[in-house]
């Protein structure tokens, strides 16, 4: 029993995380240990989740502290400038909301639960973060497509199918090689868009590290194969008891229908357990914003940003 405590104890020593004003970067390593911290209370958005600090760490470059018992992140965020995210745990929230607002002047994607504990107060802000709303569906309805509301899917689906005979497989590690060639092909028609697409190197290094990281970080996915070649594919994992969240999902931009069939196949073999799916927010991309409407999400999960009033 000593040895065994003794060994917990070195463990935790290992994985230890600073205490403020000491942070050290996001790591491997730290799985377990953030984990435990983010899995006190229920979290309903998508970005707090470890895969989503890890798959985008080398652009966000986290660097994780305690605040007032509470797992605080610093990143870097687009603008170029560093900011807390919401704090995770159950320690004294509105004590290390106020520590992080006073570091950095401001707090990024926090759930509708951290706005209310941390309130009011005349010395910050409080906006709504409308680009980085997540989109809920119901898990019967993108598995299913039913209604006049699924026309266009269905036609797109009906439009591949009378050219390709598919195989749907649940992925594996024989998968990761040929979805890395298909994230390659899918960024360089992204760059020849029009509208272009946000952050799209970052988007490509983020999908690279999800597919690598598979099964250290416990996804499930899911592949449509035609003719030996991987058509498309979807990554996720458990969100909340009732929600799975989709972290990557790609298709062959040349092939109609291989996104809306591989949408609906990863949803009714991967996912059908679950009541909802979370597929995370738009980027206020345009072309992302009407793709993800068009499929009528029953909620958009509000984020909110929190900024001290004289920070610029």
């Amino acid at each position: 029993m000593k040895r065994g405590v003794t060994q917990y104890m070195i463990k935790l020593l290992i994985m230890s995380i600073p205490s403020y004003p000491n942070f050290k970067p996001l790591e491997r390593e730290d799985k377990e240990l953030f984990e435990n911290y983010y899995f006190r209370r229920k979290i309903e958005i998508s970005d707090h989740a470890f895969t989503n600090y890890y798959i985008w760490r080398k652009i966000d470059q986290p660097q994780l502290t305690i605040i007032a018992g509470c797992l605080c992140a610093l990143v870097m965020g687009p603008d170029k400038r560093r900011h807390f995210m919401m704090p995770l745990g159950d320690g004294d929230v509105k004590e290390a909301g106020k520590i992080c607002l006073e570091h950095t002047g401001s707090i990024i994607r926090a759930d509708y639960h951290f706005k209310e504990a941390v309130g009011q107060n005349e010395q910050y802000e409080i906006v709504e973060d409308r680009d980085n709303f997540d989109y809920v569906y119901l898990t019967k309805d993108i598995a299913g497509l039913k209604g006049r509301n699924y026309d266009g899917k269905r036609n797109h689906i009906n439009a591949f199918l009378k050219n390709n005979i598919y195989v749907y497989e649940k992925m594996e590690k024989k998968h990761i090689d040929a979805c890395i060639e298909l994230n390659d092909i899918w960024c360089e028609s992204k760059k020849k868009e029009s509208e272009g697409f946000p952050n799209l190197e970052c988007e490509a290094e983020a999908a690279r590290e999800t597919l690598l990281n598979k099964d250290f970080l416990g996804l499930i996915g899911g592949v449509i194969i035609v003719n030996d070649k991987i058509l498309a594919f979807s990554l996720g994992q458990k969100l909340t008891e009732d929600t799975a969240v989709i972290h990557i999902e790609k298709s062959d931009p040349a092939v109609r229908g291989a996104a809306q069939l591989i949408n609906r196949e990863f949803a009714s073999n991967e996912l059908a357990n679950f009541t909802y799916i979370n597929r995370e927010q738009d980027m206020g991309h345009p072309g992302l914003r009407r793709a993800k409407m068009s499929y009528h999400p029953v909620e958009l999960k509000k984020k909110y940003n929190i900024r001290m009033k004289n920070d610029g």
